[in-house]
C-alpha cells in the first residue's frame, strides 16, 4: 500500500472510534435511569442551579451594556452625532431588557 491509501486507512479507523465513542455516551446511558435512582427533585435542583447560573451571566452581561451604552450616549450627545446617539440608545434599552429577563420570566411564569 502506498502513503495516500495508509493514510486514508488511519484516518477511517479513528473516524469509526470517535463515532463508536460518541454513539457510547449518546445512547450507553439513559437519563431517566439516573432520575429514577436518584429522584426528580434532584435532578431538578441541579438544573434550576443551572438555571440560575445562566440569568446571572445574563443579566452581568446586560450591566456591561448599559454602562457601554451610556458612555457610547455620553460620547455621541458631545459630538453632536445623531446616528451614535440612536445606537447607543439601542446599547442602552438592550441591557436594561437584559438585566430584566429574570423579572420578565417569573412574570410570564416561566421559572
Amino acid at each position: 500500500m502506498n502513503k495516500k491509501g495508509r493514510l486514508l486507512t488511519r484516518i477511517r479507523a479513528k473516524t469509526l472510534g470517535v463515532g463508536a465513542f460518541m454513539c457510547g455516551l449518546a445512547f450507553g446511558t439513559p437519563t431517566v435511569a439516573f432520575a429514577k435512582d436518584k429522584g426528580v427533585s434532584e435532578v431538578t435542583e441541579g438544573i434550576d442551579v443551572l438555571k440560575d447560573l445562566v440569568l446571572a451571566c445574563v443579566g452581568g452581561v446586560g450591566v456591561i451594556f448599559l454602562a457601554w451604552g451610556l458612555l457610547d450616549f455620553g460620547t455621541a450627545y458631545s459630538a453632536h452625532d445623531t446616528t451614535q446617539q440612536s445606537a447607543a440608545i439601542k446599547k442602552v434599552v438592550g441591557g436594561l431588557i437584559m438585566i430584566a429577563v429574570p423579572s420578565i420570566l417569573k412574570l410570564l411564569g416561566a421559572t
